[in-house]
């Protein structure tokens, strides 16, 4: 006859001393605590399973308690009358979890956030875009874009998350921003999808691109041209520029706004531009495509007016990078709103003027007196002629251009120094 089973109570577990050698101390129904010599107290079951004895391992005490032990137990045993062996049940749990957890780490290693944040990182690094560029499209992907698909691993991103993200966008009235998500999502996807190798477990992203299934013109309508405020009367204009002649703040920025007029590049050129892109020889002042937004090279030549405001910075920035510096330090470019905010404190609203106007200053004006399509269209970096001819022929039509860029020079020269206004 077997011998009676004592149940086991708290107090007969926490008095349970260690002993020269491990033991055990019974409860019943195959639990019992492995009293070891170590001093530990190890929850242990046994049972039986097509025949074969074996042993389970519930954890320590008092981590587990008598009741918690208790109820395993019965849990597990209620698992062998259904013909589940405890021990491979556990296995496969394990492995499940350790599957989980390589995905959650693919996941997180392969999500659109990790992956769309290093391809611009790469992008700045490289020079294919600059820092404004790089600023406005990572807080557009923190904004609209990271809190539908951030986290998704990016072969998990479909096309109706896309479509949600870019008609969000629009319905709020930002159009414009909307077709910029777009697009940046969309350049993430080419370029991973140009990437993807199946070979590389650090590039197997095994997805599609699904941004190009969409119809951006269908979701948000066709694309406005934006026409930015501008002033092309000869009175307007000699206001603005004596405006600009006196304008009293940072000597960086007064100069940057005088010689605009001058060159019509983009703010961001005239803000990014560095001492050794001037050629005082040759009368120049060459842009490198990284900083184009037609990724072109562009010739901008300088007249005397241009190299004499040049001159009049030179001794304040002179040593440095950038013509134009940052207000904080030399060591910096001048910040995307200094131009604008001094446009404004010049009294120009939003509906006036803004940096971007003396370019179409420059268009609306040359056009209706000089005629020179070609050449007007080349000096401010839009598209003209092939790809192939825009992208090496730096120097085309520029004797046009420095005859063009002379008379531009003259005209608002002159009219700076009339008297009637």
């Amino acid at each position: 006859m077997a011998k009676a089973i004592t149940a086991l109570s708290d107090k007969a577990i926490k008095s349970a001393k260690s002993k020269d050698k491990d033991y055990k101390l019974q409860d019943g129904k195959g639990l019992f605590l492995l009293i070891a010599k170590s001093g530990g107290k190890r929850w242990r079951l046994r049972y039986k399973f097509e025949g074969k004895e074996k042993l389970l391992a519930l954890g320590l005490y008092p981590e587990i308690s008598l009741a918690i032990a208790r109820k395993m137990r019965e849990d597990y045993r209620e698992q062998i009358a259904q013909g589940i062996d405890p021990s491979q049940e556990r296995k496969k749990t394990k492995e499940m979890q350790k599957q989980k957890d390589v995905d959650d780490k693919s996941s997180t290693l392969f999500s659109f956030k990790v992956l769309a944040t290093a391809l611009l990182d790469e992008r700045l690094d490289k020079k294919d875009i600059g820092e404004a560029h790089y600023k406005r499209t990572i807080t557009a992907f923190k904004n609209d874009v990271f809190p539908f698909i951030g986290d998704k691993h990016i072969k998990d991103v479909s096309t109706n998350d896309i479509k949600t993200i870019v008609t969000t966008i629009a319905k709020r009235g930002a159009t414009e921003s909307s077709r910029k998500a777009y697009y940046a999502i969309s350049k993430t996807f080419r370029t991973l999808v140009t990437r993807d190798n199946p070979d590389n477990p650090d590039t197997n992203y095994s997805i599609t691109n699904p941004p190009a299934t969409l119809d951006l013109e269908d979701l948000v309508g066709k694309l406005t041209k934006v026409h930015y405020p501008t002033i092309t009367d000869d009175k307007g204009i000699k206001a603005l520029l004596l405006n600009i002649d006196n304008y009293s703040g940072d000597i960086s920025t007064r100069l940057a706004l005088k010689m605009l007029p001058y060159v019509f590049v983009r703010p961001f050129n005239i803000r990014h531009a560095e001492w050794v892109e001037i050629d005082y020889k040759n009368k120049q002042w060459n842009i490198p495509a990284s900083k184009m937004k037609t990724k072109n090279d562009l010739i901008v030549p300088l007249t005397d007016t241009v190299i004499k405001i040049l001159k009049e910075i030179e001794p304040y920035s002179g040593d440095g990078k950038y013509i134009f510096p940052s207000l904080k330090s030399k060591t910096t470019p001048m910040s995307d709103g200094t131009l604008l905010g001094a446009i404004r404190r010049l009294g120009y609203s939003t509906n006036e003027f803004t940096p971007h106007g003396f370019r179409a200053m420059f268009s609306t004006i040359a056009n209706e007196k000089q005629q020179k399509y070609e050449a007007i269209e080349t000096q401010l970096a839009h598209s003209v002629g092939s790809k192939v001819s825009q992208a090496y022929n730096r120097a085309k039509y520029l004797p046009e251009r420095v005859e063009l860029m002379q008379w531009w020079s003259d005209y608002l020269d002159e009219i700076q120094e009339r008297e009637d206004g």
